[in-house]
């Protein structure tokens, strides 16, 4: 009989991978990390579950498990630990090896343990790639100069002395390339690979095991390539050339025999189908070159000029220790396999938000596959078909042609139409284009005359639009003609949020559009125009966001490794990267010194990562690269003091006609941020000495700055804008007590001397909501985020002139000129951190959980009457609803379902719902537990403590599902 009360277990994760939507995991260290989640059947009547004890087992495969042997067994562990267990087995993970796993557990509800999980295989690569790839003498780099080659193929003979083994290729093309073995492309939805880094410092490899593509007999491999990132074209004079390819194949026999298939001069190339192609310019592709069988054996092409490749030079810089690395993160996808959806336990508690309270998103759903189809078209006055997605998105288009063999069709992409909207007739409407500045957008395909149809789909180019137009195409289309994929690196939506608020919703839609669009294997800042750049201010105020709303560690794991590889001797960091700090290119050296409120992306990322995964290795990872660039800041202000310190694009595009406040408070506010960061980091890390010489800093600039930049005429910071209040009121310790309510004064009267917006720039904004919810101006903040005039979030989405589906560049972008004007931009999505620390109330900072949701007032509550939140942490789904309305018979009440996941512990804080208010009860599952009329403490099996002073209620609560409520008077 099956123990009804016996855990089980989901979600395994190695090295952070998710095992179940990672296809031939790769775990590229010898000791790896693994996480696990704990399911409970009845996850309603089962409270605070608690692993006891773990189990985990290592095999390497080629033992079998009939010899009763195991790399490591870690036998019985007396231990609560389930995320980032470390392998602990006497000798390292072997290079090279396949390896599979599994793990069990004891808990505090069940006397049995779990059913052990199914083995999970993976396979180690070679740990010292470089080493690897460089020790062959006859392994080339190829390509050409003289033509563009960009298809190479190789036929090579496996014999049949003794079965394959294993069969395992490293490849880069740079700049991207696809894979083809015996005629079939090798992981079809892996696009525009590998990721975009510093050629010169880090160059990324991926591998494949091609053990099941490899047969005996001849095999071909065959390798499209693409100018990518490595063009000329993309960076000017300090571009870096044509592309090229490394490979090597190794494949291994039973009887221990081995072969090798390298890159090298026995391979053929020639220009393929693909005449031109460029990330910001689009494709040029001529279907009459097409070779349908030239990535399989025998193939004779009588039609096209196979020439020997050259030897071309390595992209690294062997002076600067330059190295190829094993691809680390998740891959660029299109379609559905570019976004997973987090897996909830199957009794999930049910939330108070039910679909009547949540009106119609403008936009396409996540949900719909990864493929928007257009929601309508038109023909132009001048025979122009253009397509309309309904979307923003980060992409291309497969489109369905029909017609003569030659025949050559042009398309156009564009974010919007041309202004303005006067006439509701469509035909005299295009798309506008010149916001995109020097990037053409438009790819170009020729007709091979198929004479049935045919299908183009760009290979090495990425398109940000919702509109497409086709000029001259040879059939009529209809809109069944064309599909177009979402294009970003491989990720897991983790969040879930909505609430009553349909401008909140619409904004959290919008964010996650933009964020998704934007990651690029870096994150972007813009998908359309001739930039799209890694920008490090962007990184930093959106990562929070981020973090909440998608599983991106790898992801950013990448792009610390890629700020520390562009950080000179001293500490300074670029404003943007990759930068390839080369001192042979020129004016690389203009990128550099990062403003200090971009180079904090290196202390931000580092610290949210740690925050959303309690991941201490990323801390002592990059703590040192943090140190040496504190130290950078800190002998600029040697120099010149706060009251002048460094500045480059301060507090970023504030909506016009509003000013920029004083540049040096900015700077100095990412100055002292980053301290502060440093010294949360020192705690963790136990390093005292450095958290006793941080803070003593950090007391002395908190107090300088107060001095430098307090008006004590006016009573205000600086100039008295909002974003001098703000920051000053972020900073810990910087605004004296005496005159704090002085600031928060000044900060709201200026809010609604505006007319209730905001006047802020981008540091600012990513500020302002945290400090209103936080100093007892909640209401505002929902009113400022309710906003639908200009300025305001929902201003993008409410105007006469253009409906956004992601977040805006600027906050008047319909009003402005095109040159630095995206609609597809994620640099204010920073808000959506707010909607689940605050709103939601989620704080994953400590080893607890905390629940702590803002509420409006009893006045304000038609702002947010309900919010549903869920969020999967490493331990499970924390989810978050609450009501204002249902069973509230009485003013000031709410009700508020929580559901924590075993093996995790949670405080849940109420906050009075109007000044002075004070708890008259707290109701669990109908039953008082504390009430102020007989002081019911402790009842219930609950932890509760009350704050005399601020009147805030914290009942401490272990795994499962409960429903509380609050009464106020």
């Amino acid at each position: 009989m099956v123990n009804a009360r016996r855990p089980s277990l989901f979600d395994v994760r190695i090295d952070h991978y998710k095992v179940e939507t990672t296809q031939d995991l790769i775990i590229n260290i010898p000791r790896p990390r693994f996480s696990w989640k704990i399911r409970v059947l009845n996850n309603v009547s089962q409270r605070n579950v608690q692993q006891t004890v773990y189990q985990m087992q290592i095999q390497s495969i080629k033992i079998t498990q009939r010899d009763n042997q195991f790399v490591w067994d870690s036998e019985c562990v007396v231990s609560s630990q389930s995320i980032h267990v470390p392998y602990t087995g006497q000798n390292n993970l072997l290079p090279s090896t396949y390896y599979r796993f599994r793990v069990r557990v004891w808990t505090t509800n069940s006397e049995e343990p779990s059913e052990w999980t199914d083995w999970i295989q993976f396979r180690t690569p070679v740990f010292n790639l470089h080493e690897y790839l460089t020790k062959y003498n006859a392994l080339l780099w190829i390509g050409s100069t003289q033509i563009n080659m960009n298809e190479l193929r190789k036929e090579f003979m496996v014999p049949n002395s003794s079965p394959i083994k294993s069969a395992i290729a490293y490849i880069c093309g740079l700049g991207y390339y696809e894979f083809y073995v015996n005629g079939n492309k090798v992981d079809p939805s892996r696009k525009l690979d590998p990721g975009w880094t510093s050629y010169e410092q880090r160059t990324l490899v991926a591998s494949f095991d091609l053990t099941a593509n490899i047969t005996t007999g001849m095999n071909a491999v065959g390798v499209r390539l693409g100018n990518g990132w490595y063009s000329p074209e993309q960076h000017g004079k300090s571009g870096y050339g044509p592309p090229r390819l490394i490979f090597i194949l190794s494949i291994i026999f039973e009887n221990g025999n081995e072969i090798q298939v390298l890159s090298d001069q026995t391979w053929t190339g020639r220009e393929g189908s693909i005449k031109h192609d460029s990330i910001n310019n689009g494709e040029i592709y001529d279907s009459r070159n097409d070779r349908p069988n030239w990535t399989r054996a025998g193939f004779n092409d009588s039609l096209s000029a196979w020439i020997m490749p050259e030897s071309m030079p390595s992209p690294l810089n062997s002076s600067r220790n330059g190295s190829l690395v094993l691809q680390d993160m998740l891959p660029i996808r299109a379609g559905s396999n570019a976004l997973h959806f987090e897996v909830m336990t199957d009794n999930q508690q049910q939330g108070y938000l039910n679909l009547k309270d949540i009106d119609e998103i403008k936009g396409a759903k996540l949900t719909d596959g990864g493929i928007l189809k257009p929601v309508a078209m038109w023909t132009s006055d001048s025979g122009v078909d253009t397509f309309d997605l309904g979307q923003n998105i980060a992409g291309w288009c497969r489109l369905k042609f029909h017609g003569p063999r030659g025949f050559g069709v042009y398309i156009r992409y564009g974010e919007v139409l041309t202004q303005p909207v006067v006439s509701t007739n469509l035909s005299t409407r295009n798309i506008y284009t010149e916001n995109l500045r020097d990037a053409i957008a438009s790819d170009t395909y020729v007709l091979r005359g198929d004479p049935v149809s045919e299908i183009y789909e760009p290979t090495f180019t990425i398109h940000g639009f919702r509109y497409l137009s086709i000029f001259g195409p040879p059939n009529e289309l209809t809109l069944d003609d064309v599909e177009c994929p979402f294009v970003h690196s491989e990720t897991t939506l983790k969040g879930h949020f909505s609430t009553t608020n349909q401008i909140v919703n619409q904004i959290q839609h919008n964010i996650l559009w933009a964020q998704l669009s934007n990651l690029m294997s870096v994150p972007t800042d813009c998908t359309q125009r001739d930039e799209r750049r890694g920008w490090m201010g962007d990184a930093a105020l959106t990562v929070d966001e981020a973090l909440y709303n998608f599983d991106l560690i790898k992801f950013y794991r990448n792009f610390l490794n890629m700020i520390v590889d562009d950080q000179l001797a001293n500490g300074e960091l670029p404003d943007f990267l990759p930068v390839g700090n080369n001192p042979s290119k020129p004016n690389w050296r203009s990128n550099y010194p990062a403003d200090p409120n971009w180079g904090s992306a290196l202390p931000t990322i580092t610290w949210q990562v740690y925050r959303h995964y309690s991941d201490v290795q990323t801390l002592e990872d990059y703590y040192d690269h943090i140190v040496a660039y504190v130290k950078y800041l800190h002998d600029i202000y040697n120099t010149t003091g706060l009251a002048n310190f460094t500045v480059r694009f301060g507090d970023w595009v504030p909506p016009p006609p509003e000013l920029m406040t004083n540049g040096s408070l900015i700077g100095s506010f990412g100055f002292l941020h980053d301290i502060n960061l440093l010294i949360n980091m020192s705690q963790v890390l136990g390093k005292k000495e450095d958290t006793e010489i941080y803070s003593t800093l950090y007391q002395k600039l908190a107090e300088e700055f107060h001095q430098v930049f307090y008006n004590t005429s006016w009573n205000f910071y600086a100039d008295g804008k909002q974003a001098a209040q703000v920051l000053a009121l972020a900073l810990p310790g910087v605004v004296p007590a005496n005159v704090r309510d002085t600031v928060i004064n000044q900060l709201v009267t200026d809010i609604n001397q505006k007319g209730n917006h905001v006047t802020t720039g981008i540091v600012s904004t990513a500020q302002i909501y945290p400090i209103l919810s936080d100093n007892g101006h909640h209401d505002l903040a929902l009113e400022l985020i309710s906003s639908t005039t200009y300025p305001s979030y929902g201003y993008m989405f409410n105007n006469p002139y253009e409906n956004a589906t992601t977040t805006w560049e600027l906050w008047n972008t319909p009003l402005t000129g095109p040159a630095m004007n995206s609609r597809n931009q994620a640099m204010y999505s920073s808000v959506g951190a707010w909607f689940y620390s605050h709103l939601a109330g989620i704080d994953l900072s400590s080893n607890m959980i905390t629940i702590r949701p803002r509420m409006a007032s009893e006045t304000k509550k038609h702002l947010m009457s309900k919010l549903d939140c869920q969020l999967s942490t490493l331990y499970g789904l924390i989810h978050v609803s609450y009501t204002r309305d249902e069973r509230d018979t009485i003013s000031n009440s709410i009700l508020l379902r929580v559901t924590i996941p075993p093996n995790a512990q949670a405080r849940v804080m109420f906050e009075p719902l109007f000044v002075g208010g004070q708890c008259k009860a707290l109701i669990e599952g109908n039953k008082v537990i504390w009430s102020s009329d007989v002081n019911t403490m402790n009842d219930q099996g609950f932890s509760i403590e009350k704050d005399s002073t601020t009147g805030l209620m914290t009942v401490h609560i272990g795994s499962g599902q409960y429903e509380f409520q609050a009464l106020w008077q």
